[in-house]
């Protein structure tokens, strides 16, 4: 009985260990599924208003080509309708820095799919955006507005939106996430941003500002200092 008993204690506490490891690994690999899709989502929000600044651009590119009585008056609209992408790579350097990444989601297929989804984020980046804002300086002249080929940028930018929307679309299918798992997840993440930055961001700023006109006060007052000690005043 003594033997019994000792074995069922062992089975139990073991047991129970393995259980609660599954359910933390389940937990882990679950946040890091959310994190790393709602990432990918915001960046496709991103991307969608370039495409629709630079569908907007090219609107407004052909009227003005066609009609160039109009350049002058309306050049401002062209500059305001360039894209802007401003998305951190905080959450890919840990996807892919992170050497447990595949044990810990346990989907190879997954984590293959979020790297073309990245590859092609930057992609975006370099080959649409920033090639697209070289000619921020160009568009200002009627014939360089005129030479300037927005229409293959907005297709470029396209292309490889559609690619990423595939990518995200199939994510959601692989891991079971779901458009409202991703919105309790962020506004889970926003509360304890919010919770954290609120007060104390506000403090050290002040400290900061504060620090800084002590500083400039001292920076002047050596300057007129010098000044009377080199007899320049």
């Amino acid at each position: 009985m003594s033997l019994l008993a000792t074995t069922v204690s062992i089975v139990l506490t073991f047991g129970t260990t393995a259980i609660v490891d599954r359910k933390k690994q389940r937990a882990e690999k679950r946040e890091m599924v959310l994190m790393v899709m709602y990432d990918m989502r915001e960046s496709l929000q991103e991307c969608e208003q370039c495409q629709e600044n630079m569908d907007t651009f090219c609107d407004l590119q052909v009227d003005l080509v066609a009609h160039p009585e109009k350049f002058s008056a309306s050049v401002t609209n062209l500059l305001v309708s360039f894209p802007i992408l401003n998305y951190t790579t905080t959450t890919e350097n840990i996807f892919k820095s992170n050497i447990e990444t595949i044990s810990t989601i346990g989907n190879i297929l997954f984590v293959e799919t979020v790297s073309s989804f990245y590859d092609f984020r930057d992609r975006y980046k370099n080959d649409v955006v920033e090639a697209f804002g070289t000619y921020y300086t160009s568009i200002q002249s009627y014939e360089g507005l005129s030479q300037f080929n927005a229409p293959y940028y907005a297709y470029m930018g396209g292309m490889y939106y559609q690619i990423m929307k595939q990518d995200f679309d199939e994510c959601m299918v692989l891991m079971k996430v779901s458009e409202e798992d991703l919105d309790v997840f962020s506004k889970e993440r926003k509360r304890v941003e919010e919770s954290i930055l609120d007060e104390s961001l506000s403090e050290k700023t002040g400290k900061l500002i504060e620090e800084r006109h002590q500083r400039d006060a001292a920076l002047q007052k050596a300057r007129e200092e010098g000044r009377k000690a080199l007899g320049q005043d």
